[in-house]
């Protein structure tokens, strides 16, 4: 059983970004970030150099369980400059369990070399359900909801 070392932003003000989205709930990791906006989009950024293994894909997928209120969302993840996935986390993400809070996943990447890995996962790992790599938040947030209404249920 993993027990999860997390920060609550609860703030009573709502956050609101750039983009017309405002931030519910946050949950800080050492390695990551996993939020929740009112639009039923959950943003995992994974934070500076490092390298995801299966305990830490683990973890945010706890988290975003918990941001998601074991509800599937559609969930963007945001890869960090330089950041790495181990083929254990890759594994884990692609599978059932990996899966169970996402309709949809899309990836976006910051690099040519997470380009190639990516691309390699996709072709080695058939998605069991809708995933894209993108360049931008931008393009990742219209595809996702794109989706919605296809996919996801009123809350």
């Amino acid at each position: 059983m993993l027990v999860l070392s997390i920060t609550l932003n609860l703030s009573s003000k709502p956050i609101f970004y750039n983009c017309g989205m405002v931030l519910l709930q946050e949950i800080t990791l050492k390695y990551a970030k996993v939020q929740i906006f009112d639009t039923k989009l959950v943003r995992v950024e994974v934070l500076g150099n490092r390298i995801i293994g299966r305990a830490e894909a683990r973890e945010l997928n706890d988290a975003i369980g918990v941001v998601a209120k074991g509800q599937e969302s559609l969930v963007m993840v945001v890869a960090g400059e330089v950041s790495q996935f181990t083929k254990e986390a890759v594994d884990f993400a692609a599978s059932d369990g990996g899966l169970r809070y996402s309709f949809a996943e899309a990836l976006v990447v910051k690099s040519l070399t997470q380009r190639i890995t990516a691309n390699i996962y996709l072709k080695l790992n058939k998605p069991l359900k809708p995933f894209k790599i993108f360049n931008t938040e931008r393009e990742a947030s219209r595809w996702l909801h794109s989706l919605e209404e296809e996919l996801v249920e009123v809350w």
